[in-house]
């Protein structure tokens, strides 16, 4: 019987397949449903860059000499004093994605193009049954951790026709589909820094190069209030701390449920880099009054969508201050409305032992665990916000999580990662004792260092004085 299985490799189970590697006395295996790794390979455009600094690798922030961190990878690529000469924190995403496919490459237990199919409980644990080109195998484990990730979310007026109609995709799938050729209306939805970076390449892209000519038409629509910021400033970050997510781990249920929707600004946000890269593009395109052929406006909610003449889309928004309709005929609609959390089919022979709250959601403690009745234990790498708050999907905190993780299937802390971490307070205040300082103690104390150090001066001065009266 295997010690854990992995389901699913993102970079967070990745994570815990690197940190665990050298860990000889565990038995176990990760499984992936896809070919190989390739992360979000779809909206790798060319310029596109990180929004957290190359710390948040696989490793660093647990284990910073680790020989899976991303400071070796650059070693190993040449690559050390480039970096050093860049002088930039951020990475970008294809450089991130091939610094998971290196540490990939050098791990022996991990196994893609296996999808898991059915678990089932048993005594110590669980059998997993996986598919590998058309063959199942089955396997015996004490423990699982989970980390099956998102799928795209698209707006419901959208979904039935992106699957019939090859010009309306989510941002998923934008480079997949790129080399398409544009005109009329092209229609981006959203104001995450997905939408903004496909928004630079559809605006490159807009003019044509001989005739100087728009190709088409680009409306940027968000339902949102408009197109802001992400949180980048040091004490905002520490939102993403360990710290912050043991504190709001220990918050009222109710509270936990409806804060996340409050501090959007934290990871929903566009990079201020880019929000500078856009404005500056609009800037000089409009030199001389010319026309821009950009319509870019918040608060503007899908309410419905249509083919027409089968081939345009029609878009029916409203403007949800204003109560006006907006209605448009788009040849192409690209909807980067981001992700949700899958149903996870594989786990339905344990629903019944996989405790609830009353919302009817997953219940999972300060370790990851899930609360599961049976024998063997779950972990959950990724999972929604209202469990551990906004830094559940957020890579900077993916080596600590995985540590704790590991930490328990190891069975004692391997892995030193208790500790403060933040400059602010999340815990319960305590006053400061500061009157000690003038206690009758405190008071004797600093009266003999005051003696001493007078004794010293005195000393001094008739040493200096002997020396003058020699001379």
């Amino acid at each position: 019987m295997l010690d854990f299985i992995g389901i699913g490799l993102g970079p967070f189970n990745l994570s815990l397949a690197a940190l665990l590697h050298q860990q000889t006395s565990l038995n176990y295996q990760f499984f992936d449903k896809r070919q190989e790794f390739n992360w979000h390979a779809g909206i790798q455009l060319p310029n596109a860059m990180m929004q957290v600094p190359f710390m948040a690798d696989l490793v660093s922030l647990v284990e910073p000499t680790s020989p899976y961190s991303f400071l070796n990878y650059l070693k190993a690529h040449q690559r050390l004093y480039k970096f050093y000469f860049r002088e930039n924190l951020y990475i970008p995403r294809q450089e991130y994605n091939h610094y998971c496919q290196w540490v990939v490459k050098q791990l022996s237990h991990v196994q893609f193009g296996s999808r898991v199919t059915d678990i089932a409980p048993i005594a110590g644990g669980f059998q997993v049954i996986t598919e590998q080109k058309g063959r199942f195998s089955v396997h015996q484990t004490r423990k699982m951790v989970l980390g099956t990730g998102t799928t795209p979310r698209l707006p419901q007026p959208l979904q039935l026709i992106a699957e019939q109609h090859p010009q309306c995709l989510h941002s998923s799938n934008y480079l997949h589909q790129r080399d398409q050729q544009l005109s009329g209306n092209v229609v981006l939805i959203g104001s995450g820094q997905s939408a903004a970076e496909i928004f630079i390449d559809l605006f490159d892209r807009q003019i044509h190069p001989k005739t100087g000519q728009a190709k088409f038409h680009l409306y940027w629509l968000t339902r949102s209030a408009g197109f802001f910021p992400m949180e980048n400033t040091p004490l905002g970050l520490e939102s993403f701390s360990p710290d912050y997510m043991s504190y709001f781990y220990h918050l009222p249920h109710d509270l936990k449920t409806s804060l996340p929707a409050t501090q959007a600004n934290l990871y929903k946000g566009i990079s201020a880099k880019t929000l500078r890269d856009i404005y500056e593009r609009l800037y000089q395109r409009s030199i001389g009054a010319a026309e821009t052929h950009v319509t870019l406006a918040g608060h503007y909610q899908l309410e419905n969508a249509a083919v027409t003449h089968g081939k345009n889309i029609q878009l029916k928004f409203v403007q949800t201050q204003k109560q006006q309709n907006l209605t448009l005929a788009a040849s192409t609609v690209i909807a980067a409305t981001g992700y949700q959390y899958p149903s996870l089919d594989f786990l339905n022979k344990l629903s019944s032992k996989i405790g609830l709250n009353s919302q009817h959601q997953w219940h999972i403690n300060e370790n990851h665990q899930l609360d599961y009745q049976g024998d063997g234990e779950i972990y959950i790498q990724n999972t929604d916000l209202h469990h551990h708050g906004v830094g559940t999907p957020d890579l900077g905190l993916g080596a600590f999580r995985s540590a704790k993780i590991a930490n328990q299937i190891l069975g004692e802390p391997y892995f030193e990662i208790e500790g403060r971490q933040s400059f602010q307070e999340f815990q319960e205040l305590q006053p400061k004792e500061i009157e000690a300082a003038f206690s009758m103690p405190a008071i004797a104390k600093n009266n003999f260092r005051a003696e001493a150090i007078a004794a010293q001066i005195t000393k001094k001065a008739t040493d200096v004085s002997a020396q003058y009266s020699l001379k």
